[in-house]
């Protein structure tokens, strides 16, 4: 049986952690927004909701350990016209809790499937996912297309391409050492934006301290590895997909990932995000968020 104060490590790990990120998305996020946790078979799953109640239904799946915060820059634009749920992942930092243990890929389908009929989400969904999260739409449109409305995935983990060898081994560095390991991870991975912070919608600094504060606070987590979709499933794809990366993507080579997906799924929009790599929606928020309504509204 689990401490009451699981995921966390301790009790005062819960309590700062809670302080911290309460605090903290006070401070980043730029629109009125409300507190939403609805129970679901893996455990209670919060999202910050913004934007006008009767608006379309506009998910959003963070990566891995970066949580609803992550779309800080983003939400201001995608809320005007859209009721916008940025979700905090089962199994991760954020305020979500997982009751079960998540095993393999189908646990997550059912968990997300769950999460949007506990919603009262209809079969109108516009869902965007980013890195892992974009993993897990993108699987997700497979196995529920009916779901969907719209499908955008923004440098999605796998799913088109194996991610590289540098990136598997300084993740795996990260993960055992923390410390120094996790800084240099993170100054790789959003190199742009740490190099020209004057770009960004968000200061990256604080996004860099929202996931030390979560390594610091929680317990290791298991992750599912992630998967490349077949060529079959992304010829047979049904929601209209839009497909984005940034130049300088560092989990594997962004001009060989549209490549692939216009040789095997013509039928997927793509685009190349110039000046970024994977903070593409950090240090180019307003290129991505005029792409993302553009594809939206059509």
């Amino acid at each position: 049986m689990q401490p009451a104060y699981y995921p966390f490590k301790s009790l005062a790990a819960q309590a700062e952690y809670l302080k911290y990120y309460t605090t903290t998305a006070q401070k980043l996020w730029p629109v009125p927004f409300e507190n939403v946790i609805v129970d679901t078979v893996y455990g209670p799953t919060y999202a910050r909701v913004s934007g006008p109640r009767e608006a379309p239904p506009l998910v959003l799946l963070p990566g891995i350990t970066a949580t609803s915060l992550m779309w800080a820059p983003n939400v201001a634009t995608w809320s005007l016209n859209y009721r916008v749920y940025a979700v905090d992942l089962i199994n991760d930092y954020g305020l979500s809790r997982d009751t079960r243990v998540l095993w393999r890929a189908g646990d997550y389908l059912r968990w997300l499937d769950d999460y949007f009929t506990k919603l009262g989400l209809k079969n109108n969904i516009n869902l965007v996912g980013m890195s892992y999260g974009g993993w897990l739409s993108a699987i997700y449109a497979v196995a529920y297309p009916q779901r969907l409305r719209k499908l955008v995935l923004l440098a999605p983990g796998a799913t088109v391409l194996r991610m590289n060898w540098e990136f598997l081994k300084r993740s795996a560095l990260s993960g055992i050492l923390g410390g120094t390991a996790s800084s240099h991870l993170f100054y790789w991975l959003f190199a742009d934006g740490v190099a020209h912070p004057e770009r960004c919608m968000i200061d990256i600094e604080d996004f860099g301290e929202c996931l030390y504060m979560g390594f610091k606070c929680f317990k290791q987590r298991f992750f599912v590895y992630l998967s490349v979709l077949s060529d079959l499933e992304w010829q047979e794809l049904k929601p209209p997909a839009l497909f984005l990366v940034g130049e300088h993507e560092k989990l594997y080579d962004a001009k060989q990932a549209l490549d692939r997906l216009q040789r095997v799924a013509p039928q997927v929009q793509t685009g190349l995000i110039p000046s970024a790599g994977h903070d593409l929606t950090m240090v180019q928020a307003k290129l991505v968020n005029q792409k993302v309504l553009m594809f939206l509204k059509t």
